[in-house]
């Protein structure tokens, strides 16, 4: 019986054929895979080794942002709580560090493949020539943004990026209602986080 749990949760989450599910959701997305450009086959398996360490960096650029960014308002509340006093420079305890760890984890593993059919199937046609330069931008900009001290999404900076790759093959190779729909639930969580926090 656990056994038969635990491989319904991961046919649920983690388990499951994006590309097959992507393309019978959207004859879009089937369209512009079809009508996409195709590489040779050697040159695309080449760049599945360039995109694991683009990938690698998007990680890291992901960890040093974002985390930072849902990391440093909680390590501030603890300080302000402990100290009774509002600290600019307050420390960030190793706990809350692998708490926002286990957080993005957990996300990833739950709702990650929600995430990752809209950016790497329904957005644009994505290879590994593709996604690494598109993962190679994102991350660079990211890791230059959190050395300056700037927040950015680096969700935003990767869709941004595949938009930018699928429009180098043509305007009709982005699926623009997509994109849309992506930007508009950016906005639309900004002000729903505003009136839940108030």
């Amino acid at each position: 019986k656990k056994s038969r749990i635990l491989v319904r949760f991961a046919e649920a989450t983690f388990r499951q054929n994006l590309e097959e599910q992507s393309f019978q959701e959207s004859r879009a997305t089937q369209e512009i895979w079809q009508n996409s450009s195709q590489y040779d086959s050697d040159v695309e398996h080449l760049f599945t080794y360039v995109q694991v360490f683009t990938a690698s960096l998007s990680s890291f650029a992901h960890g040093a942002n974002d985390i930072a960014n849902a990391v440093a308002p909680l390590a501030a509340i603890i300080d302000i709580y402990q100290s009774g006093e509002i600290n600019p420079e307050a420390p960030v305890q190793k706990w809350i560090l692998a708490y926002g760890a286990v957080a993005l984890v957990l996300g990833l593993l739950l709702y990650g493949y929600k995430v990752m059919k809209t950016i790497g199937y329904k957005l644009t046609a994505v290879s590994p020539t593709r996604g690494s330069s598109a993962s190679l931008a994102a991350s660079l900009l990211v890791v230059t943004a959190s050395y300056i001290g700037i927040p950015v999404s680096t969700t935003q900076c990767i869709v941004g990026a595949v938009a930018g790759i699928g429009l180098v093959e043509g305007k009709n190779n982005v699926q623009w209602r997509q994109l849309v729909i992506v930007c508009i639930s950016w906005v639309l969580v900004f002000f729903v986080a505003c009136f839940v926090s108030a």
